[in-house]
């Protein structure tokens, strides 16, 4: 019987409640569905088609009337219309996406799932397939519902045959809770937002949540040792788990997160694997990969920019190959040369002086140390960019974790953000100068954007989306890199 202390009686109020679980398909037990991208028994969408049909025409008027009456904000609020429809239609998110014929897949992980959510996305495209994605990185639900209102249109029907959500590692398990994935790709777990998470198990266990919900199968990282357990206890469990990695002579350049807290300290082979990737990354030049994919060799060159990237693309490339069987693995290696770095991740822009500046995204240990063997060389003038809003993690003692030694020798132009401080002390006791902080992000910039030649900046979250917003007085338009 019903909790009337927590279910109270709603005689106003149409239709099964989530006190009493409606049934699909002759089905009440929460979380088993009776199509591939149908939601689970016992959401709102899973009540009726009228249900559903009612929840999508009502959540998409909602949320456009939002979209419109903020529409003259700047510099925010994109995810305000999927708050609201969240709040006021709850069975809005699993209505939408119950309309598309082939479902969802998840892209979730500590680093890599904005870069790898686009590159699944556009080599999807390129089979023919329409796809509904959430391109700003929004990777919370109510970031989501948002993405999934502006592509609805104004009958409430989502165009489309497959859905790629880029999801937060803490909500993949909410949003599967909501709306079962066909397919699951889990990129790695590390330390981030440790105010948020705490230690690396916690964020295992979260992705793990969603790797267990897969109703088609997980795609996950072999080199990554908590993943991999979760995986074999998945595929255990009956669900198949296929796998992407890197060949063993290249794991000292893809450091687990074990491995990031012994700084200053080489990272270690790899230890012997028993499970066979169906993609492999076998050797990686100068934007360059190749490729072991279903017993084959390819090369072909990225337009993105950094050895992180060569690996998210055999992520990728191992999620597209289950979802579009009929591709052809030369056509997806190819097709991978085509896309351009995502938003903040490595894009270059123009300054009126002619110069280059390079902004890159780093936001843990590994993704920082990431971008520092990948980007800094010789030339550039570096700043480096480190705020601690909400979205960042207020704890930014990870700081210490991150191997600088790539900075041996050089010196930093500019420390900034609101943690300035913080990241100029952090590099002091590894012997690396810093000749100037300065908090304030748009004077920081400014005074980067006088030193001749190229420029880098490294920069957390919060910080990318500011000097991203300020670069535009300062760039015509990002380049592209070379084909």
């Amino acid at each position: 019987m019903a909790d009337r202390r927590r279910c109270p009686a709603r005689p106003w109020r149409r239709g099964p409640s989530r006190c009493s679980p409606p049934s699909v398909g002759g089905v009440t037990s929460p979380g088993v569905i009776s199509r591939p991208n149908e939601a689970p028994a016992g959401s709102s969408a899973a009540a009726t088609p009228r249900r559903a049909r009612r929840d999508a025409l009502l959540g998409t008027w909602l949320g456009k009337a939002v979209r419109l009456a903020t529409a003259w904000r700047r510099g925010g609020g994109h995810a305000l219309p999927g708050l609201v429809v969240e709040r006021l239609v709850p069975g809005y998110l699993a209505a939408l996406i119950g309309q598309l014929p082939e479902g969802v897949a998840v892209v979730t992980g500590t680093n890599g799932k904005t870069t790898t959510t686009k590159m699944v996305v556009e080599l999807l495209e390129a089979t023919g397939r329409t796809v509904v994605t959430n391109p700003t990185g929004s990777n919370l639900t109510r970031g989501i519902v948002s993405s999934l209102v502006r592509q609805a249109d104004w009958r409430g029907r989502l165009p489309g045959d497959v859905a790629v959500f880029e999801v937060d590692e803490a909500y993949a398990s909410r949003f599967v809770r909501v709306v079962r994935p066909q397919w699951v790709l889990a990129l790695n777990v590390s330390r981030d937002q440790l105010d948020r998470f705490g230690e690396v198990d916690t964020v295992a266990r979260l992705v793990g949540d969603a790797m267990r919900a897969a109703t088609a199968g997980v795609v996950t990282n072999a080199d990554d040792p908590r993943l991999l357990a979760l995986a074999k206890d998945v595929a255990r469990a009956g669900t198949p788990v296929h796998y992407f990695g890197v060949a063993p002579e290249l794991a000292p350049l893809f450091p687990r997160d074990d491995e990031l807290v012994q700084v200053g300290v080489a990272p270690v082979a790899a230890p012997p694997r028993d499970v066979s990737p169906s993609v492999e990354l076998a050797e990686i030049g100068d934007q360059e990969g190749t490729y072991r994919v279903g017993g084959e060799t390819y090369r072909t060159r990225l337009r993105l920019s950094g050895r992180h990237n060569l690996q998210n693309a055999a992520a990728a490339l191992a999620l597209v190959r289950r979802l579009a069987p009929s591709a052809g693995d030369a056509a997806l290696v190819e097709g991978l040369g085509r896309i351009e770095p995502a938003f903040g991740r490595g894009q270059s822009f123009v300054l009126a002086d002619g110069s280059e500046l390079r902004l890159v995204l780093v936001k843990n240990p590994a993704g920082f140390r990431q971008g520092l063997a990948s980007y800094v060389g010789d030339e550039p003038a570096i700043m480096i960019a480190i705020n601690d809003a909400v979205p960042d993690g207020r704890d930014v003692s990870w700081l210490w974790d991150v191997d600088v030694s790539a900075l041996d020798g050089r010196t930093i132009d500019l420390t900034s953000g609101t943690r300035g401080a913080d990241m100029a002390l952090r590099l002091g006791y590894s012997d690396v100068t810093v000749r100037s902080v300065e908090p304030d992000l748009d004077r920081a910039l400014r005074r980067l954007a006088e030193i001749p030649g190229r420029k880098l900046v490294l920069a957390n979250y919060t910080a990318m989306l500011h000097l991203h917003a300020a670069l535009r007085p300062y760039a015509a338009a990002p380049t592209k890199e070379p084909a």
